[in-house]
């Protein structure tokens, strides 16, 4: 039993790094704007998009570490019914407003229900943030009170930002 909790007390020890570089972050996605390309309908009356391309202003936080820039995203597979129920694949570079050679790129998963869109978002980061990566929870903000049909294009973000894990 000695053995056992030894073990435990020593991994501890040799794993508190790995486990201490996660910080949980927060933020805001706010789209400004969407071009929608070539488009069709298949059998079950569903849009696939070929190719939209979407842009985005981007705010995270978290304890000593902070992300503001701009999104630049284009829309790889995007499935809706007329209820707007679907999916999306999505590849996406975040580029930081204070240095351009910064920032975070990578690809997320969104599904649509009614409209309203949730996603998970994985990111490497480059320049400054060379050897991090983000991993996010992206959720749309109900519109609150108002008659516009497409909703604010307002998203929380939520996740950890974290080095880059290695094979070794």
């Amino acid at each position: 039993m000695k053995k056992i909790i030894l073990s435990l007390i020593a991994f501890g020890f040799f794993a508190y790094p790995i486990f201490a570089e996660k910080i949980p972050v927060e933020g805001w996605y706010k789209s400004t704007g969407s071009e929608f390309g070539e488009k069709w309908k298949d059998s079950g009356r569903r849009t696939h998009f070929f190719s939209v391309k979407d842009t985005a202003e981007v705010t995270i936080y978290g304890e000593g570490f902070g992300f503001k820039g701009r999104a630049e995203s284009d829309w790889e597979l995007s499935i809706a019914d007329k209820y707007v129920n679907g999916s999306i694949v999505v590849r996406t570079i975040w580029t930081s407003e204070k240095d351009t050679l910064s920032g975070f790129k990578g690809h997320q998963r969104c599904e649509l229900t009614g409209g309203s869109t949730t996603c998970v978002m994985w990111f490497k980061g480059f320049g400054e943030f060379e050897g991090k990566i983000l991993e996010l929870n992206f959720n749309e903000k109900d519109a609150v009170e108002t008659d516009e049909k497409e909703g604010p294009n307002l998203y929380i973000l939520e996740g950890s930002f974290m080095d880059e894990p290695t094979d070794e």
